[in-house]
């Protein structure tokens, strides 16, 4: 087995009876899983296994929560004011509000009140509209809409509504509500509801087996509490590996798991899995590209910032990308320079460096790479690599311009801030829903079973472990994804 490198690990050494159960990793989680657990996904996602890019982060900052289901809700608040929307037919002849006459407007809800000032939002806000009457029912179920009365807010007898504004689909908001003196009315207020969302965890397990004539070599690993005192456990060279592989799998579910309650196990039982991160965008801001552009990227954050997050410092996100994903940033950040002429001349910048060479004693580097995009209006954008985009084992769709996989050019923006100091993207985990156990037989991880009792007789242990978690997204609209999609002829 390959040797592992790693900065927690204080020694190597062979295994030996002074070694004892306490000292083992496996056991030390099992004895004392609130001390050992926290620093295993940290220690395997961002040291021993560097590739869990979305679990080093939240790991990183602490952005988990323990919860005692398997399902969560929360409610999502939306905008408090949404414009009306005209339904059904012109009830108006030609030359709506001509010579300062009321007429009408078919809208979809009873929202709005005499006196409100209502507007089909155009850039001059020319054909402002006073309701000036309360509205009435007209039809049934689904077929139901509101008739408003209203007058054009102006003095002009031959001013009119352009019929194009009332026709089904044209949205009408209101500005404000304007009345008369000593007047008795006043004016709409909008409430927005709630909009209650769910979601849930996955189940995930994983064994694997050591028989007797394994290699028996072991790592002292030091591993931090949250008093920051060093542990030092003992762990064999397998099961490195097999945690390797565990927290790896881990990240691929947190991207890719499918919801889904209608696959049977063995057992006959369904087995219920969560969305992963791509699932849940799939409801976000997804755009399909062709040529990525400096350009096309700013216009698609805008989209996302866009009355949402004021201009400022506030709009940062992270662009979760493969390898050649950080290639074609770095040349459509360069295309932006060359067209607005920009160039590096800061004392303390020089892409030409010293370096060491067989072939010239003088000899030099050049070059630097964009991972940043800093735009107009305060936005943000940082990249991050994210492996999984870039394995072959799992990504067998290739680019026919490029040659390399297509999820390499995607790009998934997730925004992480949150209210209250929260993260808008968090791991969720089940109270207690980390399991872990040993089969033995003939063989235990602790050495040859002798005179004792055993799960099997075959000359072997299984360690199994099982995790319930998922990936809670707050919201989605702040997060979205840019897909590539060649054009076909």
């Amino acid at each position: 087995m390959a040797k592992v490198t790693n900065n927690l690990i204080t020694q190597q050494m062979s295994w030996h009876a002074n070694m004892t159960e306490l000292n083992h990793l496996g056991k030390a989680l099992i004895a004392k899983p609130h001390v050992f657990e926290g620093k295993m996904n940290t220690l395997f996602t961002s040291k021993m296994y560097s590739s869990n890019s979305l679990s080093s982060i939240l790991f990183g900052k602490g952005y988990e929560k323990t919860i005692d289901k398997t399902e969560w809700e929360w409610q999502l608040k939306g905008a408090n004011q949404r414009p009306l929307v005209v339904v059904g037919s012109n009830p108006n002849s030609v030359d709506a509000g001509k010579y300062k006459t009321p007429f009408k407007i078919a809208l979809d809800e009873n929202w709005y009140v005499a006196g409100d000032i209502i507007t089909p939002g155009t850039a001059n806000k020319k054909y402002q509209c006073r309701i000036q009457e309360e509205p009435f029912r007209q039809g049934t179920g689904q077929g139901t809409r509101w008739i408003y009365t209203v007058r054009l807010m102006s003095d002009n007898p031959d001013l009119s509504l352009p019929d194009v504004y009332l026709k089904p689909g044209v949205q009408w908001a209101k500005l404000y509500s304007q009345y008369e003196e000593g007047g008795q009315q006043s004016g709409s207020t909008q409430f927005s509801l709630p909009i209650s969302l769910r979601n849930r965890m996955s189940r995930f397990r994983k064994k694997y087996e050591v028989t007797g004539d394994a290699a028996t070599e072991v790592l002292a690993v030091g591993i931090p509490d949250s008093e920051g005192k060093i542990h030092k456990s003992w762990i064999k060279y397998a099961e490195v590996e097999y945690w390797q592989q565990w927290y790896r799998e881990l990240e691929r579910g947190a991207w890719y798991s499918r919801k889904t309650s209608s696959v049977d196990g063995a057992s006959g039982r369904p087995i219920y899995t969560g969305p992963g991160v791509q699932e849940q965008l799939e409801g976000s801001n997804l755009h399909y590209y062709s040529h990525l552009t400096a350009k096309l990227i700013e216009e698609y954050l805008m989209d996302i910032f866009y009355s949402r997050v004021k201009p400022g410092k506030a709009r940062k996100i992270k662009a979760f990308t493969g390898e050649y994903g950080m290639l074609i940033f770095a040349r459509a950040m360069q295309d932006l320079m060359e067209k607005r002429g920009w160039t590096i001349a800061n004392s303390n910048f020089s892409p030409i460096k010293p370096t060491s060479s067989d072939v010239n004693d003088n000899a030099y580097s050049v070059g630097y790479q964009f991972v940043k995009y800093i735009m107009h209006n305060g936005a943000e954008l940082e990249l991050v690599h994210n492996p999984l985009y870039d394995d072959r084992q799992i990504n067998f769709e290739i680019d026919s311009v490029t040659g390399y996989p297509v999820e390499s050019m995607r790009f998934t923006f997730l925004d992480f801030s949150g209210d209250n100091a929260k993260s808008n993207i968090m791991l969720v985990n089940k109270k207690d829903g980390m399991k872990l156990n040993y089969v033995v037989g003939m063989q235990t991880p602790y050495g040859p079973a002798n005179k004792t009792f055993s799960a099997h007789s075959g000359d072997y242990y299984e360690m199994h472990v099982a995790k319930q978690c998922g990936v809670h997204i707050e919201d989605v609209s702040k997060c979205g994804e840019l897909i590539l999609k060649r054009n076909q002829a």
